[in-house]
This record gives structure tokens, C-alpha cells and sequence, in this order.
């Protein structure tokens, strides 16, 4: 058997126009050349029509007037139907009456014809041959036929609604229905492409195509299912007060709560991902998400939270505050000579001295004393 042939991407956006007969093929080659960067030539577009299934009479400039003068000529032949124009090769004539009322395939003339001829003929014979006699091959070839008798069958609500054009390219097509019930999203269609793909494509490949069927990329990416579903579930008790807005990555939702409550911190975060990722991410990234998220990193550090707190300033105290805790417990007659000392100094130098720096100086005084030296200044 023969390959049947199917229609390029490129030639259904012609589709409509084809079917009106508002358009040629010498048109469509000028539109294509305009937009390709390497033309084609006018075979490649009367094969495509072809392919398609339309005849390619009447599609071509300064032909159209001279078919219009041959179907309103009515050539009366004996035993013909007037106004009948035999057209197509002779062998396909045996077959007029089947093709006419839909009861013959191009498959069934293949192999008729086949059975009969010395060398066999080609299935695209058959279709440019009924192309030829003016027969569109919708509902001529197997498969198709049952295809037609649904689309016959299925009732038409509103004679309104325009039949849906099939766009995008041919490879995305199998992904339409989950794509139009929101089954399925981009990454998952990028990922089933490249196992079966022997060049990878990318996720722009995938995004500009999903758009070119005519469908928008919301809820069809990963990570934003969730985020839509949430939103949609979410009941709304005061339509006053604003939606939260759900922000920073996926990953980070789950510690969310504590977050809020300060009960974890930046590296409690990086530890718990670092146990589950098959790739270790940075600090940096914990960090970046949390302010993504909008909340400051204020009290969300290891060791940040002592530094935080409120340190209360200590009440001046007397020596025997300051130092019991090193020197032991003092008299209130060693505080009273202390403090008396100090003042004495604090009158000769005219100024104030704080406890722990006399303290120093005396300390200082009492090692010198110890390795006999004095303060006495230097002859």
C-alpha cells in the first residue's frame, strides 16, 4: 500500500479561504515567499492542496474565468447527464459512480486497479487522479470515512459557531485535549517530546507553539497549578479586605508558618532542603526566597537572636558589685577606703573615674610594686 500523504502545517491557514474558492495558488506562493527565507515554487503549493483533499480547479489565476465558462456549458452526450463534464483520466471513469456517492476508497481503486495492471500504480495516482476529476478525497480513504460519518452524525447546536481550525504545529496536536481540560503542562509536554526527540527542544518551543494553537499559557505551568487551585478554593469571608497574594517559590511554602512565627531560621531551612534535593542549593537562595516571599530576615539567623534581644544596662554599682564575683566578697570598710582613694584621684587629675578603670589602675600599680618598679617618672 501507498503512503497516504498529509497536509503541511503551513497550507492550513489557507483552509478557508481554499474552501471558498477566495483565494489562488499563485496568492498563496506570493504570501509564503514573502514570510519564507527561501522561497518555494508553485508545485509544492498545488501538491499541499492536494494533500488536503481540494481539486486544484479554479485556484489558479486567469483559469478561473475559463472554468466558470466550462461548468455553465452543458455538454449533452449520449447516455451522459446533462451538463456532465467527464473529466479525470479514463481508467478512473469505471469508478465515477462510487467516488460520487462516497462507496469506494482511494485504497479500494488502488486495488482494483492494481489487480488488473501489469506494473501497479501508486496511491498518490489514485488521489491526484480524483483530484484531477474535480472530487474532493474527503470521506475517500479509510480511516476517514468513519471520522466523517461522526462528524455527520454529531448534531450541530448552533449553525453560528464556526468549525474550529486545527492550528498549531502537527506534533502538538496529540497534547490538545489535556491541553484544553488543563491536565497537562508545558514541562510535561517538553519532557515527553525530548524522550522521543533525538534533537531536544526547549520550553520556548513548547510555550510558542501551546500560543499558536490559541490556547493561553495559564495553569499550564508547573508550580502555578497549585497556586491557581488555592486561589479558587479559597473562600473569600470579606470581599473588603485584599487577597493574599502567594508569593516566593513552591518549595518555601512549607515553611511558611514558621517563618511567620520566627520558630526556624535560615539555616534550619537550607539543612532541611539540602536532605531532599539531589542538588545542595546556597544560602543565598534561602535568603532570596524568604525576601521573595516578603518577610524580612530580621530574627531568622542562627545566633542573630541573642543579638536582637533587649540587653538591659546595668545600674552603677559600687567595687563590691563590680568585682565580688572575681576577688571574693569585700568589707564595707575595704569599699569606703576604695572609694575615698578614688576620689583623691579624681580631685588631683580633675576628673571623674569610672570603678572597673580605677580598679585596672590599682591592679596595674600592685604588679609594678610586685617587680619593684614605681610610677615615679624617669630621671
Amino acid at each position: 500500500m501507498g503512503r497516504i500523504e498529509r497536509a503541511p502545517d503551513w497550507i492550513l491557514k489557507y483552509k478557508e479561504r481554499i474552501e471558498k474558492g477566495a483565494i489562488t495558488v499563485e496568492d498563496i506562493l506570493e504570501a509564503e515567499n514573502r514570510i519564507r527565507a527561501e522561497p518555494i515554487k508553485i508545485s509544492s503549493v498545488t501538491r499541499a492542496i492536494s494533500t488536503m483533499g481540494y481539486p486544484i480547479t479554479g485556484l489558479r489565476r486567469g483559469k478561473k474565468a475559463e472554468t466558470e465558462v466550462k461548468e455553465e456549458k452543458k455538454d449533452v452526450e449520449v447516455g451522459a447527464e446533462p451538463g456532465r463534464i467527464e473529466r479525470g483520466p479514463s481508467w478512473l471513469q469505471n469508478y465515477r459512480e462510487g467516488i460520487e456517492k462516497k462507496t469506494i476508497t482511494v485504497e479500494g481503486i488502488l486495488e482494483a486497479e492494481s489487480r488488473i495492471r501489469a506494473k501497479p500504480i501508486k496511491m498518490a495516482t489514485v488521489a491526484r487522479a480524483i483530484n484531477t476529476a474535480g472530487y474532493p478525497l474527503t470521506g475517500l480513504q479509510k480511516g476517514r470515512k468513519v471520522e466523517a460519518e461522526v462528524k455527520k452524525e454529531k448534531p450541530v447546536e448552533k449553525r453560528e459557531v464556526a468549525e474550529r481550525i486545527e492550528r498549531g504545529p502537527g506534533w502538538l496536536q496529540k497534547y490538545r485535549e489535556r491541553i484544553e481540560k488543563g491536565t497537562i503542562t508545558a514541562e510535561d509536554i517538553l519532557e515527553a517530546e525530548n524522550r522521543i526527540r533525538k534533537v531536544p527542544i526547549k520550553r520556548i518551543t513548547v510555550t510558542r507553539a501551546i500560543n499558536a494553537m490559541g490556547y493561553p499559557l495559564t495553569g499550564l505551568r508547573r508550580g502555578r497549578k497549585e497556586e491557581a487551585e488555592v486561589k479558587k478554593e479559597k473562600p473569600v469571608e470579606k470581599r473588603e479586605e485584599a487577597e493574599i497574594i502567594e508569593r516566593g517559590p513552591g518549595w518555601l511554602r512549607k515553611y511558611r508558618e514558621r517563618i511567620e512565627k520566627k520558630t526556624i531560621t535560615v539555616e534550619d531551612i537550607l539543612e532541611a532542603e539540602n536532605k531532599i534535593r539531589a542538588e545542595p542549593i546556597k544560602i543565598s537562595s534561602v535568603t532570596r526566597a524568604i525576601n521573595t516571599m516578603g518577610y524580612p530576615l530580621t530574627g531568622l539567623r542562627r545566633g542573630e537572636k541573642e543579638e536582637v534581644k533587649k540587653v538591659e544596662k546595668p545600674k552603677k554599682a559600687g567595687m563590691a558589685e563590680v568585682y565580688a564575683s572575681s576577688i571574693g566578697k569585700l568589707s564595707e570598710a575595704t569599699e569606703s577606703r576604695f572609694n575615698a582613694i578614688k576620689k583623691s584621684w579624681e580631685k588631683d587629675l580633675d576628673k571623674s573615674l569610672p570603678n572597673d578603670y580605677f580598679v585596672n589602675i590599682l591592679l596595674a600599680l600592685a604588679k609594678l610594686v610586685e617587680h619593684g618598679k614605681t610610677l615615679a617618672p624617669a630621671k
